[in-house]
């Protein structure tokens, strides 16, 4: 007789996503003599400082009551949230058109569609490390590698050029840079986007440009790599998600800066994907033009003053804290602080680090291996000032403790 044989696919088991694996092991105690508190959560929607903005719901609610967004419209999204946003993402040396602009459901979805229409399996992908996991995840889930390039804690996280020379071959479609960053809460300067841009010219790689965090520094300006770049294809990814902070909105988006239409026949393969998955909820996409027109002038501004607050009363702590060091974060919503894990007794990687934090001091940050980084961990920066001023004296305490004496 024959018996039940099931097994899931070799692709569902290639496809790990690090941070979800690590937030299920690593949990504050229930029964702690203290109120515990998480700064690993990236969504900033559920801290009351960072609640959204009114004008943003209303939009979307007469939206919904409108009934317009009740059926499906383009596979790539509605053609007049496309035109609002190539107006907004057009440069002087740029100019878009809305079909350079494919809505997605969410930042992830338009990664997800990017990576798919380059890598066939056995391609390679360079990812920084520490970058946000995502981008692994989903080579694997694709049967490609995703290569992993250095940053320069001590040079603002800059890329290590260096090491993607030693990285990069035939194989290699795509170089993907965040900017700013999650986890790093670096921003480039324009001189090191235009090395950038000379490094992927004389490889002829194209860029995927994550700037899901577009607009959000406080340190130095955030520029966009497709307002520079002239000969590199760049694709970029957007998403309501942070810049508006309604991550629940799942709305997001590609957009093909190449000038010279060297990338034709991605541009055709992107819409073959998006005719399998189709768009984000109409009715969200549909709020896009009046979103972008009614953000009130000073919205930006005042978010990042609340993070570079944040950032300024983490930075001066970790000064005070032994084994503890960071570079001071200009844009996101995080800092990276760095483990010398030498200077500790019983601390072999990041993932220890975290699970004798949680459960010694009732504070939850994610460890670095959720980044592809050992030696660090990373701080959201929404919790209010006092929770996280209290966060960051427990951390204090907990390092002076396991220090080496």
């Amino acid at each position: 007789m024959a018996s039940w044989n099931l097994s899931s696919s070799q692709r569902a088991k290639d496809t790990i996503n690090p941070i979800r694996e690590t937030v299920a092991t690593i949990l504050l105690p229930t029964d702690f003599h203290l109120p515990t508190y998480s700064l690993a959560l990236g969504d900033p929607s559920v801290f009351p400082d960072f609640a959204v903005n009114p004008i943003f719901t209303r939009i979307a609610q007469e939206n919904l009551l409108s009934g317009t967004g009740n059926g499906y419209c383009l596979a790539a999204g509605p053609r007049p949230a496309r035109e609002a946003l190539a107006r907004q993402f057009s440069y002087e040396n740029i100019q878009l058109s809305w079909e350079d602009v494919i809505l997605d459901i969410g930042g992830s979805g338009a990664i997800h569609t990017a990576m798919q229409v380059f890598l066939n399996p056995g391609d390679n992908i360079l990812i920084p490390a520490p970058g946000f996991p995502l981008y692994k995840c989903m080579a694997g889930n694709l049967s490609a590698e995703a290569r992993l390039y250095s940053l320069r804690p001590d040079h603002g996280w800059e890329i290590d050029f260096n090491d993607l020379d030693r990285l990069v071959d035939e194989r290699t479609k795509l170089l993907v840079i965040i900017n700013p960053s999650n986890p790093c809460g670096s921003v480039f300067t324009k001189e090191h986007l235009l090395e950038i841009l000379d490094w992927a010219e004389r490889h002829k790689i194209c860029i995927l440009a994550d700037e899901v965090y577009t607009g959000m520094s406080y340190g130095k300006p955030h520029i966009p790599i497709g307002s520079l770049t002239d000969e590199v294809p760049v694709f970029t990814i957007g998403a309501m998600s942070k810049m508006y902070l309604v991550p629940g909105w799942r709305c997001g988006w590609l957009i093909v800066y190449d000038k010279h239409n060297k990338c034709a026949e991605f541009r055709d393969a992107i819409l073959k994907v998006k005719n399998m998955l189709l768009h984000p909820a109409p009715f969200i996409a549909n709020s896009i033009p009046a979103i972008i027109e009614q953000t009130p002038e000073n919205y930006m501004s005042e978010v990042m003053q609340k993070v570079k607050e944040r950032a300024e009363l983490v930075y001066q702590k970790i000064q005070e804290t032994p084994g503890l060091s960071m570079q001071m974060p200009e844009g996101a919503l995080y800092c990276m602080i760095s483990i010398d894990l030498e200077a500790f007794e019983d601390f072999g990687n990041s993932i220890i680090f975290a699970e004798k934090l949680a459960r010694e001091q009732g504070v939850l940050v994610l460890p670095g291996e959720s980044f592809m980084s050992h030696r660090a961990f990373r701080v959201v920066l929404c919790q209010s000032r006092a929770v996280l001023e209290e966060c960051m004296d427990r951390i204090k305490n907990f390092a002076a403790a396991h220090h080496k004496k």
